[in-house]
């Protein structure tokens, strides 16, 4: 990948990370279900792209874009580690497994629901 990817790259990045504040904004909170949502709608997000990706005819341009950089910097894994390390610590031991399991599965559900909806609208 070129110059050119890795400035896609950063452009979709800060791209991302605007879209990521805002929500955070709208939801005025930088809780962990904010972090849920938004790690959802990332992984839906990315579902999407990847099948839209099937027939660009530069996948590599498109996916340093949108994948890694609209996506990257929209999802929050870090954000996600330590709000599971934060309920742990205060032995939120119920809340940290839905949590977790909520991020885990509904990312992939996501995932699942998006190349579903695609395919459907490709039909």
């Amino acid at each position: 990948m070129g110059l050119t990817g890795f400035l896609l790259i950063g452009l979709g990045g800060a791209l991302g990370s605007i879209c990521r504040g805002l929500i955070s904004f709208i939801f005025c909170s930088f809780s962990p279900w904010t972090t849920l949502f938004v790690n959802v709608c990332g992984a839906f997000l990315i579902g999407l792209f990847v099948k839209l990706m099937e027939n660009s005819s530069d996948p590599d341009l498109f996916k340093a874009f949108w994948i890694i950089g609209v996506c990257g910097g929209f999802t929050t894994f870090s954000t996600f580690g330590i709000e599971i390390l934060d309920m742990l610590k205060s032995s939120q031991w119920s809340m940290s497994f839905i949590y977790l399991f909520l991020n885990v599965f509904g990312s992939v559900l996501a995932i699942i629901a998006a190349f579903r909806i695609f395919s459907f609208f490709q039909s």
